[in-house]
């Protein structure tokens, strides 16, 4: 692959956007997480096969990404067990597209 096939393979990637119609805030962080390591592993794979410094690098941050998405999927996954577990409810406080999601934790 050349370096030119290679940039306009990772813009495309890159230009993917998750699209996530989940109620529970913790069910979309663990969809959002694994959305966001499958196009790590895309990119880190598609670098793989040129031969740039500046493909070297960027796999090198895209690994240190991953590592972080993967933690997050872990620690989403860790919390939705834990509530599970106590019993507690989660019902969003508010979610216009604009606004942040809030929660707010209530035993049942």
């Amino acid at each position: 692959m050349t370096r030119k096939e290679f940039e306009k393979l990772r813009a495309s990637i890159e230009e993917q956007s998750f699209i996530g119609d989940f109620v529970n805030p913790i069910e979309y962080g663990i969809q959002r997480a694994g959305f966001e390591k499958r196009k790590f592993q895309k990119l880190i794979t598609a670098a793989r096969k040129v031969d740039s410094k500046t493909a070297r690098a960027k796999s090198q941050q895209w690994q240190r990404q991953l590592v972080r998405a993967e933690s997050s999927c872990e620690r989403f996954k860790q919390l939705r067990k834990e509530i599970e577990a106590a019993k507690i409810r989660i019902q969003p406080l508010s979610t216009p597209a604009n606004e942040k999601i809030r929660i707010k934790l209530r035993p049942h």
